[in-house]
C-alpha cells in the first residue's frame, strides 16, 4: 500500500445465510481458540472482563433488543507484549429482520517498537469458516478448495459473474503431471485466504475444458496454474482478464520462487479496503458491568453517609456496620481504581488507531491529487501519440501501404502486469535490463500495479528509443530526447524524467543507488524515471547510458539496472 502502516493488521468480514445458532457458535469457537492460547486459565465467556494471565485481558460483551433478546455478541483478546500491544475483535451480528447474520476478525497490532512487525491471520478465522460455512453470494466459502469437475463449470461461472460477489474468487487448475510442491503451495494459499475468498478447483482436464469454453480463451485458467478473479467479471469482454491476475505453473513449481506468497498477501490487502457492513458498524455495545459496578458504589456510598449521619450518642452503635462499609466501599474505589485505568489504557489504543486514520487519509488525499496530476501528464502525452500516429498513418495510406497503416493503428496491448512486463523485454531490442525482476513483479500487489506497469513499459519503450535513436544519430541525452523529441521518437514525460540525484542523498543514501551490469560489477545509477511521482511506493526506474559508452558488456547498449519501489532520500524516512 501506499499509506501509512494502519494499526488494523488484519480484518475478515462474511456473511452467514442461517445465523439462528450464530451467536452460541461463535462464543464456542472464540473459546476453543482460547483455551489454545491459554491452557492453564478457565476461560469465561460470560459478560464482562478476565485477565487471562499478566498480560492478557477479556472481553466480552452482549447487545439485546427492544425484546430483551440478544442479537449481537463481541469478544476482544488484548495481549500486552514487549514488541506490541495485539488486539483480537470477534464480533457477530444477527439480523433482525431476516435469518442472517454478520462476522467479524479484526486484528490490531500497535507497535511498542520502531523494528518492522510480522502479522499473521488469525487462526480463528479458519475455525469459524469451518463452523459457520458463510457465503459471499452465492460463493460458499470454505477452508479448502472446492473441487469443480466439468459438469459443475456453468456453477463456477455463475459464482464469478454474481453481482452480489464482493470477494475475491481464487480458481486454479490441477496440473497435468502430479507435483508435491504445487499441490502444497495451492493448498496452503486456499487455507490462508479462508473467510477472505471463495476458493475453487478444477479437478482434471475435463473442467479444464469446459472452464474455457464457457469463459473465454483470455479468462481461462490453464493447467498448472490459479487465477485471482475480482468482483464483476465479464468472460465477454476480453480486456477484463487483465484484472483478473493469472500465475503460472512456473511460479508454484520453482522452489526458490517465492512470488506465489504474493496471492494470498493481495487478498488480504483486498480485505483491509472493504468497509464494514453497516450491520457491524452500527451494532454498540453498553458496557453492563461497569454500569453495574458503578451502581453498587453509589448505593454503598449513599448508605456509609447514612452512618455517618446518625448522632454522637448513638454512633457505637453502628461501628461495626460502618466498618463493614467501609472495607466494601475501599474494594469498589480499588475496582474503580482498575476500571479507570482499563479505560485510560482503551483510551490511548482509541487515539493510536485515530492518529493513524488521519495519517492514513492524508496520504490518499495526497495520491488522489498526485494520481490527477499523473493523469493530465498522461492524456498530454496520449494526445501527442495520437497525433503522431494520425500522421503516420496518412504517410503510410499516401503511399498505398495499407496493411502497415493497419498494424500501427492496431499495436501490442499494454502490459496489464509486471511479470508481463518482463514477459516483452525481448521486444525492447537496445536494451540491457539487469534489475531484480522479483524486486519488479513484488509491485504486482499492489492496487495500482496494472497503472504502474503500463507507465513501467512506456518508460521501457522511451529507453529503447532513445538508444536507437543515439544509434541513428541523435546526440542529446536522454533529457533532452524527451524534451525535444526527433522525429518517430517515443518520449517519456520529461517531468518525469531525472537526471541525477541530489548531493546530500547519494551522500547518505549513495550505496542504494549500486546496481548490476551485464558482467555483473555493480556501478552507480542516478539517472532514473518516475513512475508514479509520489507516495510511499512510487515505483522509479534507474538506468545507466552507456550507449555512447565503450566500458564493458553494456558498452553501446543502455542498462536498466532497478525496477521497483522508491528508493531512499532525503524526503523520506
Amino acid at each position: 500500500m501506499s499509506t501509512p502502516a494502519s494499526t488494523l493488521a488484519h480484518r475478515s468480514v462474511f456473511a452467514v445465510p442461517d445465523a439462528g445458532a450464530l451467536l452460541d457458535t461463535v462464543r464456542w469457537v472464540s473459546g476453543a481458540w482460547l483455551k489454545k492460547k491459554f491452557p492453564h486459565t478457565a476461560v469465561q465467556l460470560g459478560t464482562g472482563q478476565q485477565a487471562l494471565d499478566e498480560s492478557s485481558l477479556l472481553l466480552s460483551q452482549a447487545a439485546y433488543d427492544d425484546g430483551g433478546t440478544e442479537y449481537a455478541t463481541r469478544i476482544q483478546l488484548r495481549e500486552d507484549k514487549a514488541e506490541a500491544t495485539w488486539r483480537t475483535t470477534v464480533t457477530a451480528v444477527r439480523s433482525t429482520t431476516d435469518v442472517g447474520g454478520t462476522v467479524s476478525v479484526d486484528l490490531e497490532c500497535f507497535p511498542n517498537t520502531t523494528q518492522p512487525i510480522r502479522t499473521g491471520k488469525p487462526g480463528l478465522i479458519r475455525d469459524l469458516v469451518a463452523e459457520l460455512e458463510p457465503y459471499d453470494g452465492l460463493s460458499r466459502l470454505s477452508v479448502n478448495a472446492l473441487r469443480v469437475t466439468h459438469d459443475r463449470v456453468h456453477s463456477l461461472v455463475d459464482v464469478l459473474c454474481d453481482p452480489e460477489r464482493q470477494m475475491p474468487t481464487l480458481v486454479a487448475a490441477r496440473p497435468t503431471q502430479p507435483n508435491r510442491l504445487w499441490s502444497d503451495r495451492v493448498a496452503g494459499t486456499m487455507r490462508d485466504v479462508a473467510g477472505d475468498a471463495s476458493t475453487y478447483l478444477l479437478w482434471d482436464l475435463a473442467a479444464v475444458d469446459a472452464f474455457r469454453e464457457a469463459t473465454g480463451h483470455d479468462h481461462r485458467v490453464g493447467p498448472g496454474t490459479l487465477r485471482t478473479f475480482l468482483p464483476d467479471v465479464d468472460p465477454a469482454w476480453a480486456p477484463d482478464a487483465a484484472r483478473h491476475r493469472l500465475m503460472g505453473p512456473a511460479r508454484w513449481t520453482d522452489p526458490a520462487d517465492q512470488m506465489w506468497r504474493g496471492v494470498a498477501r493481495r487478498v488480504h490487502a483486498l480485505a483491509l479496503e472493504r468497509p464494514l457492513p453497516r450491520q457491524l458498524s452500527t451494532v454498540a455495545f453498553p458496557d453492563r458491568v461497569a454500569e453495574q459496578h458503578r451502581q453498587e458504589r453509589r448505593e454503598t456510598m449513599d448508605k456509609a453517609r447514612l452512618l455517618t449521619a446518625v448522632p454522637a450518642q448513638r454512633a457505637g452503635e453502628h461501628d461495626e456496620e460502618l466498618r463493614a462499609e467501609v472495607t466494601l466501599l475501599n474494594g469498589l474505589l480499588e475496582q474503580a481504581d482498575k476500571e479507570l485505568s482499563e479505560l485510560n489504557r482503551t483510551a490511548a489504543l482509541a487515539g493510536r488507531t485515530t492518529t493513524s486514520m488521519q495519517e492514513q487519509l492524508q496520504a490518499v488525499i495526497a495520491e488522489r491529487d498526485n494520481e490527477v496530476e499523473d493523469h493530465l501528464t498522461t492524456l498530454e502525452s496520449l494526445q501527442q501519440a495520437r497525433v503522431e500516429a494520425d500522421r503516420l498513418r496518412l504517410l503510410l495510406l499516401r503511399q498505398g501501404r495499407f496493411e502497415e497503416a493497419v498494424e500501427v493503428a492496431e499495436g501490442l496491448p499494454m502490459p496489464a502486469s509486471f511479470e508481463e512486463v518482463w514477459e516483452r523485454l525481448g521486444e525492447l531490442e537496445h536494451l540491457t535490463v539487469t534489475a531484480d525482476q522479483r524486486i519488479a513483479v513484488g509491485l504486482d500487489e499492489h492496487p495500482m500495479s496494472r497503472t504502474w506497469a503500463a507507465k513501467g513499459w512506456t518508460a521501457l519503450v522511451a529507453l529503447d528509443s532513445y538508444a536507437a535513436a543515439v544509434k541513428d544519430g541523435f546526440n542529446g541525452s536522454f533529457y533532452h530526447f524527451c524534451k525535444t523529441p526527433p522525429a518517430g521518437a517515443k518520449p517519456y514525460p520529461v517531468r518525469q524524467v531525472a537526471m541525477t540525484e541530489s548531493g546530500p542523498t547519494m551522500e547518505k543514501y549513495g550505496h542504494e543507488r549500486l546496481f548490476p551490469l551485464p558482467d555483473g560489477e555493480f556501478v552507480e545509477m542516478q539517472a532514473h524515471l518516475k513512475i508514479n511521482a509520489r507516495g510511499r511506493i512510487a515505483p522509479r526506474v534507474y538506468f545507466l547510458d552507456e550507449v555512447k559508452g565503450t566500458r564493458g558488456e553494456g558498452a553501446g547498449r543502455l542498462v536498466v539496472g532497478y525496477v521497483g519501489p522508491h528508493l531512499t532520500n532525503m524526503r523520506t524516512n
